[in-house]
């Protein structure tokens, strides 16, 4: 089974909406750090199940004696929608990154 990573891209997805419409804060920085680096250790994690799965389907596709054409298929065709799961992950933290740095930036001009 894949990990799921809708639930963690959409609380990323929902903490940038948020802090596209907050004040620079020391608290909403620190929030930002910490979904970031969950964000990435669940993309890390989709990573491994990726290469993983992908292992799988080339073995599967070399075992000719073994292959069963409608398993293959499901679990290509799962493959294809957790790279894409994936994919929509990595594009929202990347977005929140953005949003970190021009945070990070306002806090220390405000600040300092």
């Amino acid at each position: 089974m894949s990990p799921d990573l809708a639930t963690v891209t959409a609380h990323v997805a929902q903490l940038r909406e948020v802090s596209e419409n907050s004040t620079a804060t020391e608290a909403l920085l620190v929030q930002i750090e910490d979904r970031l680096t969950e964000g990435y250790a669940w993309a890390l994690t989709g990573d491994a199940w990726s290469m993983r799965t992908e292992e799988r389907l080339h073995e599967l596709r070399s075992d000719t004696l073994v292959v069963d054409d409608h398993d293959h298929r499901a679990l290509a065709r799962g493959h294809i929608r957790f790279r894409r799961d994936l994919t929509a992950l990595r594009r929202e933290l990347a977005a929140l990154r953005r949003e970190h740095d021009r945070l990070r930036a306002d806090w220390r001009a405000w600040s300092g």
